[in-house]
């Protein structure tokens, strides 16, 4: 990566104890207008992060953005820093929707095309992640057609163990077939979708990003997601935690009401035997 590093030099241990920085300010009067917009005050870290690593690109991509305004990641960054965006869902009923929003079907087989097709820079500074389904497999061509990142914000599935590397299967030999993909992605309550944590900790290390927080529960909040960073920021006393430390339990999310009689250990047991596949 060509970057700036740093816009200030970060403390000693700066990414050892980032739910403290998780923001819970609600928004005012409209449900959609910030000053904050995550669910559960992700964009509080990301702001944190950024006060020290430069924002040198000026470019941010969020895919599953929704409308773009409450539940985004990259909202407030974008606005603070006046950041241009490849902001990207499928859905054009939100009201409201961010003027930035393009509609796309968003899957591995297209997902460079449609970076391409908005002009998203090779090398860019915050990635968002979430489309509850093929993201693990969307993560994987992005990587491979090499764009890059300082910070990424990605969802995972937190019903799995800190040290269970698994996916959800997908058929790559239906990749074109609309019906399959709108199954494959379709929301259903379930926790059928995604990757687990250290699945995507070991694709993300591959090419050089390090897993620097999961949200998990925390203060009454729920938050499936993760923080990985690029190594060259990561400062030998940066004091990143290990992944036995920041997942230490699988959980299962409230909202996933689809199977309210069975423990999540049954919920687990039945997806791995049809619907997960190991990975390394």
């Amino acid at each position: 990566m060509t970057t700036g590093l740093f816009r200030k030099k970060p403390p000693v241990n700066w990414l050892g104890d980032l739910n403290k920085y998780r923001n819970d300010t609600k928004p005012g009067k409209h449900p959609h207008l910030g000053p904050w917009y995550s669910d559960d005050g992700e964009d509080g870290v990301l702001d944190y992060i950024f006060q020290y690593i430069n924002i040198t690109n000026r470019f941010a991509v969020d895919i599953g953005c929704a409308h773009g305004y409450g539940g985004s990641h990259i909202r407030h960054l974008v606005d603070k820093y006046d950041m241009d965006s490849t902001e990207l869902d499928y859905n054009r009923d939100w009201d409201p929707i961010h003027p930035r929003v393009k509609q796309a079907w968003v899957t591995p087989d297209n997902i460079c095309e449609i970076l391409e097709l908005y002009k998203t820079p090779k090398e860019f500074d915050l990635l968002s992640l979430d489309v509850d389904s093929t993201d693990y497999y969307i993560l994987q061509e992005i990587l491979q057609a090499k764009y890059r990142y300082k910070v990424a914000i990605i969802e995972y599935n937190p019903i799995f163990n800190y040290d269970e590397c698994y996916v959800k299967k997908y058929d790559t030999r239906k990749l074109m077939n609309l019906n399959y993909i709108q199954e494959f992605t379709l929301k259903d309550s379930t926790s059928s979708y995604g990757a687990s944590l250290m699945a995507y900790s070991k694709l993300m290390n591959r090419a050089g990003y390090e897993l620097v927080h999961a949200f998990g529960e925390s203060n009454l909040m729920e938050s499936n997601n993760a923080i990985f960073i690029h190594k060259e920021f990561l400062l030998d006393d940066a004091g990143v935690q290990s992944i036995k430390v920041l997942h230490p339990l699988p959980w299962i999310e409230s909202w996933k009401t689809a199977n309210p009689n069975l423990s999540l250990e049954d919920i687990r047991g039945e997806l791995l035997k049809t619907q997960f596949v190991e990975v390394t």
